[in-house]
């Protein structure tokens, strides 16, 4: 009799366990599927065409930080455009912690640009010992951003047209 019972126990511990393997593995398959979909970024999408250029001396002006009105100007170098926003290279290094509103005053192709911005991104460049900022144009008119955007595609076309001389 009391082999019986002890064979019932063992039986019972057997299942026990053989539940808690079973139980723990598909518990882990769910957490790495669940991990797997986390570290999948969506592509970087974006709304307009950036377009690569180099505009040097190109005047910044910093209309505030924060609540703080700022009306000073820095020379920055333009590295790409789009009717969205631009990537300007600075010496300034400007905190990031509250809101950096600007002005940029540019010359792209015939047209001369004066567009509100707000720094949206910073990356800081150790070698040239500049900053590269992210520029996200805000309260563009309509007028202005087909204007920036027809300038755009010439350049690209005119640049298309020598790369295939």
């Amino acid at each position: 009799m009391e082999e019986i019972q002890v064979i019932k126990i063992a039986a019972v511990v057997l299942i026990i366990l053989v539940s808690s393997i079973i139980y723990l593995t598909q518990t882990n398959r769910k957490k790495r599927q669940r991990n797997a979909q986390k570290v999948v970024k969506p592509p970087n999408r974006r709304d307009n065409f950036r377009f690569r250029i180099n505009i040097k001396n190109t005047l910044m002006e910093v209309l505030k930080i924060g609540s703080l009105d700022v009306n000073e100007y820095f020379y920055c170098e333009i590295v790409d455009v789009s009717a969205g926003g631009a990537g300007i290279l600075s010496d300034y290094d400007f905190p990031l912690r509250e809101k950096v509103y600007i002005k940029v005053h540019f010359n792209l192709g015939h047209e001369e640009f004066m567009l509100n911005g707000r720094i949206v991104r910073k990356i800081e460049n150790i070698k040239k010992r500049a900053v590269l900022y992210g520029i996200q144009f805000v309260d563009l008119s309509a007028s202005d951003e087909e204007r920036l955007l027809k300038t755009i595609v010439a350049m690209e076309n005119e640049r298309r047209k020598i790369a295939i001389k």
